[in-house]
Parts: structure tokens; sequence; C-alpha cells
């Protein structure tokens, strides 16, 4: 993972299922708005890292990239 990574956990947690990596804390999304994610850092980062519990965690992009461009 990379610092600005935007991923798609497939699920919703609190009503939303996009998270945001930035300077070691995963955010969510909410709106217009990001968050910080107020639950386990650590959890949210194994789910996003290991594919093999949830299979529809879809990398979305980087927000210091073109959105949406290649990786």
């Amino acid at each position: 993972m990379k610092n600005g990574d935007v991923f798609d956990i497939g699920q919703t947690v609190n009503g939303v299922s996009r998270f945001l990596w930035l300077n070691n804390t995963w955010y969510y999304f909410e709106e217009r708005l990001s968050r910080e994610y107020e639950y386990n850092q650590n959890d949210m980062t194994q789910i996003v890292l290991n594919n093999n519990e949830i299979d529809d965690v879809t990398y979305l992009g980087n927000i210091f990239q073109k959105f949406g461009g290649d990786k």
C-alpha cells in the first residue's frame, strides 16, 4: 500500500465501503469528506492486504495521482 491509496472493500462499515490510506491511518469517505476510521486500524489493513478473506476488495486509485489511472 502507498500513501493516498483508495480501496473499496466490497462491504459496508458504518454505511461506507471506500477507505483511504493516508499517513499510516485509515479514513473513510462520507459524501465529499473523509473521516478517520474509528475502529482497529490494523484490522482494516489486514482486510485490504489479505484478499483471501474478502474477495471484493478493489483498488480504486491514489489521490496523489490521476484517479483511475495507472498504478
